[in-house]
């Protein structure tokens, strides 16, 4: 009994060293590895072992399925920021509903280009002047715009049906059938309760903001300037069409959920003939293996980026260099979180705390969608929860329990962006102190509510909704 008290008193006491870090600031590149070696230490397990054999395994296995999704990912948001192209986008937005309807502005902004793939960050260092003006000019308090931006780019639009984000993507490479080696899934996934959900989510969320902002007024906050922030801004502002910085977005989002389907329906139309050319087959068996691989989709978003906002031959290789570097220093972050997942994923106490989640009473969904919120609380990322959870997760609820893959992917989707966002995630870290120039103690309180607590709801929304209309699972 006190053996098992111990060991699971170690292996939260490491997640917990992981995440106090992080936070402090120290590369997780370092602190992953290093987490990981004493958790198993100090579990009886070999450290050493454990780094070369499961750390490095996870580590090269995550990087190797999702490295191009990550870099292509940062390309196109590079291209986005340095030829302006998102600021344009946020600009329009904000001259649309203008300064009455501020919060609102912002936060339509980062949804807009958080679904059409930009990259978080990006959305992030895009989306800050205009919020900054917009407050100023509204006499908002400034507090308020961490909060916003992180609405519009992390909760809603991050996790919903034909998003290209990676938290959107990652459970398709994991649901996969075994026999055929096909996905079991794909972006659109539970897209019926997935688009309930999110208006639900925007509503509730939008409700929260303007209710909060009221009550700062009536308290007597207001506007205040601050020193610039720390994060620099595009490095080009020329004034784009709305159309022309909106053309890319929509090819990705297209590529994505609409091509695939369109090539599949073409391929079936008829069975190619056997006395038909060769090139006819070719190209019948060619539409009917289109690729569900998300990268593709990205990347001819990447392609409608280079013609229509039209980089200069030498600016458009740095921009992609420089993009995939980002994504590969980003996959690289994700990666280790991932990695020391698999070395502490074989410990008893690791394997006790999976089968207390996974094996909660009633509908299966709660099960999963509690594993996948506490798993990424514990690694302080969506997408590392996420990929250290769906390998456990997969054989258990879809190959044992026979739970809807589709619906299963909605689920884990809309519950690792819950408790991912706590104080020590990432993005929140670097929008709350680099981006907006703010402090936890100041800005965190809003940014919980909006990304933790309506997410937990939403996800809890969603299992209501296949549990009420059963068909949806399989949408």
């Amino acid at each position: 009994m006190w053996q098992q008290v111990y060991l699971v008193a170690v292996l939260f006491g490491g997640l917990a060293l992981l995440m106090a870090l992080a936070v402090g600031g120290r590369s997780i590149f370092v602190v992953a590895p290093l987490c990981a070696a004493l958790t198993v230490g100090l579990s009886g397990g070999n450290p050493i072992e454990a780094l070369t054999g499961p750390y490095m395994a996870g580590f090269a296995g995550y990087l190797r399925d999702f490295y191009f999704v990550f870099a292509l990912g940062a390309a196109f948001g590079k291209l986005y920021e340095t030829s302006g192209a998102a600021a344009t986008i946020a600009r329009h937005v904000g001259r649309r509903l203008g300064t009455e309807r501020a919060c609102l502005a912002v936060v339509l902004a980062a949804a807009i280009l958080t679904y059409g793939g930009v990259s978080l960050f990006v959305v992030g260092f895009a989306v800050h002047p205009l919020a900054v003006r917009l407050f100023r000019e509204a006499n908002l308090p400034r507090r308020f715009i961490p909060a916003a931006i992180a609405f519009g780019s992390i909760t809603f639009t991050m996790t919903s049906a034909g998003s290209p984000e990676i938290q959107n993507l990652i459970p398709i490479r994991y649901f996969v059938d075994e026999a055929t080696g096909q996905p079991l899934t794909d972006a659109a996934a539970g897209w019926p309760a997935s688009l309930i959900v999110a208006g639900c989510m925007f509503a509730a969320g939008q409700w929260y903001l303007q209710t909060a902002l009221r009550r700062a007024a009536r308290q007597g906050e207001a506007w205040t300037e601050a020193p610039d922030a720390r994060g620099a801004p595009s490095s080009q502002t020329d004034e784009r069409s709305f159309a022309a910085a909106a053309l890319p977005l929509v090819a990705t989002v297209l590529a994505l959920n609409a091509l695939p389907r369109a090539c599949h329906a073409l391929a079936a139309l008829r069975a190619p003939e056997p006395d038909g050319s060769r090139a006819a087959q070719w190209l019948q068996q060619a539409l009917a293996g289109f690729p569900a691989d998300p990268a593709l989709s990205i990347f001819l978003g990447v392609v409608v980026a280079l013609g229509v906002l039209r980089p200069g031959p030498r600016q458009a290789w740095g921009m992609l260099g420089e993009g995939f570097t980002l994504g590969l220093l980003a996959i690289g972050a994700t990666s280790s979180v991932v990695g020391f997942g698999a070395a502490i994923k074989d410990l008893a106490a690791f394997q006790q705390v999976i089968d207390w989640v996974t094996r909660i009473g009633g509908d299966p969904l709660i099960g999963a969608a509690i594993a996948v919120a506490v798993i990424s609380a514990l690694a302080g990322s969506a997408s590392g929860g996420q990929g250290i959870a769906l390998p456990i997760l997969k054989p258990i609820f879809i190959d044992e329990l026979g739970v809807a893959p589709r619906a299963l992917h909605r689920v884990v989707a809309i519950a690792s962006g819950s408790l991912d966002s706590l104080p020590a995630n990432g993005y929140v870290v670097t929008l709350i102190r680099n981006i907006c120039g703010e402090t936890h103690q100041r800005a965190y309180g809003p940014i919980f509510v909006l990304t933790v607590v309506i997410p937990c709801l939403g996800a809890a929304l969603a299992i209501a909704l296949f549990k009420l209309v059963p068909s949806w699972a399989n949408s």
